[in-house]
């Protein structure tokens, strides 16, 4: 084997190395917009084929995705201005559900089958994701893992716990705190998916808040009623 050989080789194989290196594709630096939670539930409605989306349905398509994507999907309705009639009643008994389950630190999501029968039509579903998902994405974006200590099982549960509370109350006919109950419950489906513990801390301290305003409204609400009442 010549010296002429050898450089050649040598050559042919530091090229090859160099075109590998060169098609390799770039690392992400985001903060996972692969698992972006507005992106996924926006796919979702556009791939549905069916005129209405049972919230069985829903389970199914979204229960691989854990606790956290279901807590906001069910929360997000009561964040949109005008909500669709009844909608606090209609996601506010899941929402207390899935709630009871993280408490109990049960592994997989799941409601009752007379649950999972009601539904809501796929152009509300579309609209109601649509015009959060803005709002999400904004979120999303400074959402990171961090104080780990927030997710332990004990402190998830606690969480959990104010989270069926404020559930609880979104389905009573409060005027005027379905959007403050639902917020909190949100943010800590956000901590979930993204592993953010200061975010989970955020929703616990906003859920505290929430709760209290939201027992406040329904007793000055029952007052009024009560003074409205002649005799």
């Amino acid at each position: 084997m010549t010296a002429d050989s050898t450089t050649h080789r040598s050559r042919a194989s530091s090229r090859r190395e160099n075109g590998a290196k060169r098609k390799r594709p770039p690392r992400s630096r985001g903060t996972g917009r692969a698992d972006s939670v507005s992106r996924m539930l926006v796919e979702l409605g556009k791939e549905w084929r069916s005129d209405s989306i049972t919230l069985a349905d829903l389970m199914l398509a979204l229960e691989h995705r854990g606790y956290g994507l279901l807590l906001i999907l069910f929360a997000l309705p009561n964040l949109i201005p005008n909500p669709i009639p009844g909608v606090s009643a209609i996601f506010g008994i899941p929402l207390a559900i899935l709630s009871v389950q993280i408490v109990l630190q049960q592994p997989h999501p799941w409601l009752p089958a007379w649950l999972g029968r009601r539904g809501i039509k796929r152009e509300a579903y579309q609209r109601v994701v649509g015009r959060a998902a803005p709002s999400l994405t904004k979120v999303e974006r400074i959402l990171k893992p961090r104080m780990p200590a927030m997710l332990e099982p004990l402190t998830m549960s606690l969480i959990a716990g104010l989270c069926l509370v404020l559930s609880l109350l979104l389905v009573l006919p409060i005027p005027l705190t379905g959007m403050v109950l639902a917020i909190p419950i949100v943010l800590f489906g956000l901590a979930l998916v993204q592993r953010d513990g200061f975010c989970a801390l955020i929703a616990a301290l906003l859920g505290n808040a929430a709760m209290i305003f939201a027992v406040g409204a329904g007793w000055a609400a029952i007052k009024g009623v009560a003074a409205a009442v002649p005799g």
